[in-house]
């Protein structure tokens, strides 16, 4: 099967891309391309040893790919050709938390929404500010979220002229004032040391990449979360 033609099918990924006059610029010199080589058997050796990922195809892509971010498309995970155990291990359990959001979203909007996030829409977002956003297909399927009903953050290009995914900015548009933030408000300031704060699915992904082996250790999680406000 033709795994990345048929996420392409199911999420229109890149041509969101192609149609965004920054997202296309961004990427100018990137090949989305399939990259296999002999390391991918010893992927494989790791997902007979790991049943979470026995359903999820895992394609390996050619490195400049999504600047060689891992990312997942619908129902699979993506990687760089180049990546390689032991953070091979973290990132594909980061990914597969971004899978298992895919799969169960309203479980996911039920608890986001109980730790004071909100699904917002695109037009609640000024358009000076949605063009310079960098698509993350792992988020792109439900791409604004506010937290408290006030702060949106958002993962700006900083360079309009020249964007780059490596030069960006998580900023913070408030939906009270209209005002963009550049620093991550006092209110959201235990997200602080996330290393991936542009989206709720990318901050729990961090949170849980580590300690998660099934999906009862996300359920797990979640009821801990939920139970510690």
């Amino acid at each position: 099967m033709n795994y990345l033609k048929q996420a392409e099918f199911n999420d229109n990924f890149l041509e969101k891309c192609n149609n965004s006059h920054l997202n296309k610029l961004a990427r100018k010199y990137h090949m989305y391309t399939p990259d296999y080589n002999s390391y991918y058997k010893v992927i494989e050796q790791f997902i007979k040893e790991n049943p979470i990922f026995s359903s999820i195809p895992i394609v390996q892509l050619d490195t400049s790919a999504e600047n060689g971010y891992p990312h997942t498309r619908p129902n699979i995970i993506c990687i760089p050709s180049d990546a390689r155990f032991p953070e091979l291990k973290r990132t594909l359990y980061h990914e597969y938390v971004h899978i298992h959001q895919r799969r169960n979203y309203e479980l996911w909007k039920t608890f986001l929404e109980s730790q004071g996030w909100t699904p917002i829409d695109e037009t609640s977002i000024p358009e000076r500010w949605k063009e310079r956003v960098r698509f993350n297909p792992d988020t792109l399927y439900s791409q604004y979220w506010c937290f408290h009903n006030r702060y949106v953050p958002l993962p700006l290009y900083t360079n309009e002229n020249t964007p780059s995914m490596a030069e960006t900015k998580v900023m913070y548009y408030d939906i009270q004032t209209g005002r963009l933030e550049h620093e991550i408000p006092n209110v959201m300031k235990h997200y602080m040391k996330n290393r991936q704060p542009e989206h709720p699915f990318e901050l729990y992904a961090v949170e849980m990449e580590m300690s998660i082996q099934n999906d009862t250790d996300i359920l797990n999680f979640m009821n801990r979360w939920k139970t510690s406000i």
